[in-house]
Order: structure tokens, then sequence, then C-alpha cells
């Protein structure tokens, strides 16, 4: 991937995601046409009739509606790597923007479920220090989530090692070697004094 270069998720996401739609939709209308040829079996033609109706059009109002987000949000989420950040946008309705610096950059996780190998895509999902955000999962509300994630890309794994090799050029916030070594010694400077005193005491 080049620097400054956008690029958008694999065009196998969209069907990564009407398969999760089929496996959801699909069962539920099983499920319903079975109950509601029960209903029918046993002469129960009006409650069978009811009971279609509240029960599928609800499921065909979700399907077409997921339907038409499905394209829209693949086509909302462009990605960015800049001479120094990563940068995410996505959203259809409420666009989303997230820019993180490399000087940031602690860890980058990569994630690929059995539906996104066999799609052979997969998720980096990009971590920074001291971040922390409410994951909004199974794991509970105060579980760390990354900043940002660059979602089903079919060279995720090229992808995490070019961005480590750039975050491991870069001093960790920005600072430069010089003030590094500066600040190290400072800091090995109070504990000098500080074991100073505390052997001045102990004596």
């Amino acid at each position: 991937m080049k620097i400054s270069e956008p690029f958008q998720p694999d065009p196998k996401m969209k069907t990564l995601y009407f398969t999760y739609l089929a496996l959801i939709i699909v069962p539920l209308f099983v499920l319903g046409l079975c109950a509601t040829s029960y209903m029918l079996l046993i002469n129960e033609v009006t409650v069978a009739t009811i009971f279609a109706i509240f029960y599928f059009l609800p499921l065909i109002v979700i399907t077409i509606f997921v339907s038409y987000w499905i394209p829209k949000y693949c086509r909302s989420i462009k990605y960015l790597l800049t001479e120094n950040e990563v940068r995410v946008e996505r959203g259809v309705w409420w666009k989303m923007r997230h820019a993180v610096p490399f000087s940031r950059i602690m860890s980058i996780d990569t994630i690929q479920g059995p539906l996104s190998r066999h799609f052979g895509i997969g998720t980096l999902d990009i971590y920074t220090a001291g971040y922390t955000g409410r994951a909004g999962g199974g794991s509970g509300p105060s579980v760390r989530r990354a900043e940002a994630s660059i979602m089903f890309v079919p060279n995720f794994l090229e992808l995490r090692e070019e961005i480590l090799n750039i975050v491991k050029g870069r001093s960790l916030f920005g600072a430069s070697g010089t003030l590094s070594e500066v600040l190290g010694q400072q800091i090995l400077e109070e504990l000098k004094e500080i074991r100073k005193l505390l052997s001045s005491r102990l004596s």
C-alpha cells in the first residue's frame, strides 16, 4: 500500500455482509414458514394469517433496509496512510473519522473469522498508548477497544508489517531521540537523589 494513496475494503466485504444477513434471515423465514404451515394444518387460518403478517412483514422490511445499507456502508469506508498517521473514514448517515499518529501506535492486532478466512480478507485493529474506549461487545463496557480499524482488506498481514515498520522508525509520542535521552537522564538523576535521601535517613 502506497503512502498518501487512499484505498477501500475488498469488494468481498459486501459478499461477507450479505452472507451474514442470509445466515440470520433465512432460518427465521424457515421457522416462520414452519409455524404458519402448522397453523394451516390445524385449520387455524385466521391465526396463521395474522401471524404471517406480523412475523414476515418486519423480516421483509429489515431485509430490504439492510440490503440497501450494506453497499452504501462498504462504499463509505476509506483508508489512507499519510506520512504521519493512519486515517479511517466510514459511515452512511453519521460520518466517523479517525486519525491515529504513527508515533502513538503501540500494537496492531489481526482479526480473521471463519467466513473472512474463506473470502481471504481480514481486519487490523490499531491500539494506541493509554486509549480506552467502550468495547460495546460481549466482553463488557470496560474493555479497551481499538482506536481505529482497517476492515476486510486482502493483504492485511502485509499491511500490518508495513505499518509496524513505519512505527518502529518513530519515537513514542513524536519525541526526538535527543529529547528522550535528556528525559531519561533527568529521571536517572532524580532516582539517584531519592536513593541518597533514603540512605541518609536509614543510616
